[in-house]
């Protein structure tokens, strides 16, 4: 038993650095198939809306999926999904098999990545530390692939080759995935519609959604404009915005780490609301400070760290463990739509109101997230009682 835990661990910590690694190879190479490709500004942009497009289909069809297959049987489908794309990437040259490709790698990997938070609970005693050290793990592999990608982004056999090595180091993850013993879901008979029926039906569910949605466009918001927004109206070069933002989700990567001892302690919820306070204050005070608030938003990351795997387990304390996988599933695909709505209009809100006034979305979005994690836990502490 301890050894099949070990063996998770690492199976674990290896499919979360790998999908972390492969997800940030697209922002990457981004420019280079702008060029190599000759692609006008919307064409650039299909990339990444064909990966929006597969996060919801592999969420939401993955996510009811995850409750009714063998956890293995399941997660190993995903895996080839992932690797045929994978094996893709290495061999083609073309825009159009690229784009329907990012759609089948993305949606995957994101839909692996969610399932190892969602089969923490099942396989580790501390599952709360265990989610935010593997979130940690994956921070790293996607710091990795773009400090060391971003050296060779330049031709496209740099991207075949990258592919390739991931792709290896995926076929290494599937080969330790049939040695373990993993826990099965608990068997039902629910049709889609009835067991996403069952999810909407759950009080607590308005609230999980405006919390996923709110914290992707806090989050995502500033990967997006941080740089635009330092260098064109606070005044700071391009690579000096990029430092700050670098600096934002290298916090938030050491957060993870500092902190995953703690959440355990306190508790799911709770540390979710302190985190969620002091991500609000920072943000907020930051924002309002204009160029001498920087080092608070880029403190926020710290803040942030935790929120978005720490989300995943507060998900499934609503749920019953037949319906997790959907459940998370389906509030992780609404809240690519907040990102997606969020990205049509928010460019567009800039040019009409300007970046002073535009940029307090984030901190209001993280402050309303964190209004529904005080909201929920006095609404679950009174039933408790």
């Amino acid at each position: 038993m301890k050894k099949n835990k070990v063996f998770a661990a690492v199976f674990c910590m290896l499919l979360m650095i790998f999908t972390g690694a492969s997800d940030a190879l697209r922002g990457v190479f981004l420019p280079l198939f702008r060029d190599h490709f000759a692609l006008s500004q919307s064409q650039a942009s299909r990339i990444i809306m064909m990966s929006y497009v597969g996060n919801l289909i592999f969420l939401l069809v993955g996510g009811y999926l995850a409750d009714r297959l063998p956890r293995k049987r399941f997660i190993a489908g995903v895996m080839l999904l992932w690797m045929g794309a994978l094996a893709t990437y290495v061999f083609t040259d073309n825009y159009i098999v690229l784009l329907f490709t990012i759609m089948f790698s993305l949606g995957a990997s994101t839909m692996l990545s969610t399932t190892v938070n969602l089969i923490t609970p099942a396989l580790f005693a501390a599952p709360a530390f265990f989610v935010n050290i593997f979130n940690f793990i994956q921070g790293i592999g996607i710091t990795g692939s773009q400090n060391i990608g971003g050296r060779f982004s330049s031709k496209m056999s740099s991207w075949h080759a990258a592919n390739a090595i991931i792709l290896v180091c995926a076929a290494v993850c599937l080969i330790l995935l049939f040695t373990l013993k993993l826990p099965d879901p608990e068997p039902h008979s629910r049709g889609v519609i009835e067991s996403y029926k069952m999810v909407l039906k759950n009080p607590a569910c308005k609230y999980l959604v405006l919390i996923c949605g709110c914290y992707f466009i806090a989050e995502h918001g500033l990967q997006n404009w941080l740089t635009s927004y330092g260098s064109q109206y606070l005044g700071f070069t391009v690579s000096r915005s990029a430092m700050f933002l670098s600096i934002f989700f290298g916090a938030m990567t050491v957060g993870r780490l500092i902190l995953a001892q703690p959440v355990e302690k306190m508790g799911v919820l709770r540390s979710l609301i302190v985190c969620g306070v002091a991500a609000s204050v920072l943000y907020t005070v930051g924002m309002a400070m204009e160029r001498k608030g920087i080092y608070l938003i880029c403190a926020a990351g710290f803040a942030f760290s935790i929120l978005y795997p720490t989300i995943v387990l507060l998900i499934c304390e609503f749920y019953d463990s037949s319906l997790a996988g959907a459940a998370t599933g389906f509030m992780i695909a609404v809240s690519t739509l907040f990102d997606i709505g969020f990205n049509a209009f928010f460019g567009s809100f800039v040019s009409a109101v300007g970046y002073r006034i535009a940029m307090f979305v984030l901190p209001i979005a993280t402050i309303v997230m964190t209004a529904m994690l005080i909201t929920l836990h006095i609404k679950f502490r009174a039933k408790k009682a």
